[in-house]
């Protein structure tokens, strides 16, 4: 069988290509090793300028909107700011996937679930493609196949940076706001986000800390909620770009997009709303230039995600070295200043370059 797109996952990144690309007009296989609807260990936050990329219908999968926000230090003290308007959106990724995987079969995709790709050649212009329900060809493979990936594996790519990260469902409602606390591990946070009439609990941290032990003395001490396991601690890895040479794109007529890619925010290791951009960019660089597609793709991605996660970087650098001086600004208008990134009024550059002064101010203050 042959078709013009053969899509590696069916996630957020996957999924969103896959809708795109059939949308334009071509034949795209998704290829999910699992049986739809599947669990995904994620926190499942959206920024709410995600709204713009999503298809119509997706406010049914929202669980909780965010009209606020908690900053912590060490779990002891904290800053509270809220928004008239949702700031993000909290999903369950299980039915919010397959939602969006829904779409793209709507929109002429075809699926094969509990389906794992077992490689790739390079045949003629395009590629045979082994997957574990036979061969196909095609001439695009994209590689959404998360962390993990299959796909970038066989490019010769591998996971250099990379948060790791723990979770736990919990007993509580905290409705529509999240807490972020920082101060709890070295380079990373530990969070509390509503999870419809119960709570996400958990931590991520690029450093080699016991997270199991970070995150029960977290919960055994914290001071603005008190929460109640129900559910066993589960752990994940989220990788994330800082420079040009950290994202992964792909090669020749392979790309690669969402984890995969490593295509997510290094300071709070948001992918969701990166791996949609980047299969819109992704579907709209094969659609209209295919004979030179990852160049294309390449160019988009380094204009239009890339500074983002630079800045992200940055910011993520200074703010994790100096968590104290950070929670501090918090109280002033850099949690104000975050809140409009979420909601798409600004971006990670501005919040940087704007960020030094009260840095400077935050510092003399704690210090004097």
């Amino acid at each position: 069988m042959r078709y013009d797109a053969v899509v590696v996952g069916s996630g957020p990144a996957g999924a969103t290509s896959a809708r795109r690309l059939s949308e334009g007009g071509l034949k795209v296989l998704v290829l999910e090793r699992k049986k739809l609807p599947r669990d995904k260990l994620c926190a499942g936050c959206l920024s709410a300028r995600i709204s713009d990329y999503l298809p119509k219908g997706w406010e049914s999968e929202v669980l909780n909107r965010i009209r606020g926000g908690v900053l912590g230090f060490s779990g002891r003290e904290f800053v509270e700011k809220e928004k008239g308007e949702g700031i993000a959106y909290i999903v369950d990724r299980r039915s919010f996937d397959n939602f969006l995987t829904s779409k793209s079969l709507e929109s002429g995709a075809e699926l094969w679930e509990e389906c794992e790709l077992e490689g790739f050649q390079r045949e003629g212009s395009g590629y045979r493609v082994q997957t574990s329900r036979g061969v196909v060809h095609a001439d695009f493979v994209v590689g959404a196949d998360g962390f993990h990936s299959k796909t970038a594996k066989r490019l010769g790519f591998k996971k250099k940076k990379f948060f790791r990260s723990v979770e736990l469902v919990a007993e509580g409602n905290l409705v529509d706001r999240v807490v972020i606390d920082t101060g709890v591990v070295r380079r990373g946070y530990a969070w509390i986000f509503p999870k419809g009439d119960r709570v996400s609990v958990g931590v991520a941290s690029t450093g080699d800390e016991n997270l199991r032990k970070v995150l029960d003395g977290y919960m055994a001490e914290h001071g603005y909620l008190r929460v109640k396991p129900i559910s066993p601690l589960k752990g994940w890895h989220i990788p994330f770009a800082e420079r040009p040479e950290d994202l992964h794109l792909g090669r020749d007529r392979v790309l690669l997009v969402g984890d995969a890619a490593n295509m997510v925010d290094p300071l709070l290791g948001e992918g969701i709303y990166y791996g949609v951009v980047g299969g819109h960019l992704l579907a709209e660089s094969v659609l209209e230039v295919p004979s030179e597609a990852l160049e294309r793709y390449k160019e988009r991605v380094f204009s239009e995600i890339l500074p983002e996660l630079v800045y992200a970087g940055r910011i993520a650098k200074v703010g994790y070295r100096f968590q104290r001086i950070a929670f501090r600004m918090g109280r002033g208008v850099s949690l104000e200043r975050f809140m409009e990134l979420l909601k798409g009024n600004t971006s990670y550059k501005r919040l940087y370059l704007k960020g030094w002064l009260e840095f400077v101010k935050s510092a003399v203050g704690l210090t004097g």
